[in-house]
């Protein structure tokens, strides 16, 4: 057995249009537990993430959002 972690990385984008939040699923990811999730958009507003399972979760913004939302979901074993 390896003494290094096991590392599963799903990276997409979604486009929105005046959304409070986007769902996104990863289940294709076959994650080994419950992930970490970073997001970035371009814009000053504030993101949160909710409904965190193995395989989704909603991302918030703290205002109405139109543009690019870019996420990792990053799990280790």
């Amino acid at each position: 057995m390896s003494n290094y972690p096991s590392i599963k990385i799903h990276t997409c984008s979604e486009n929105v249009v005046n959304a409070e939040y986007v769902d996104i699923n990863y289940t294709s990811s076959y994650l080994f537990n419950i992930p970490t999730i970073t997001v970035t958009i371009d814009d000053s507003i504030n993101t949160f993430i909710t409904n965190v399972t193995l395989t989704s979760a909603r991302i918030n913004f703290s205002a109405p959002f139109t543009g690019k939302v870019n996420y990792s979901v990053i799990s280790i074993k």
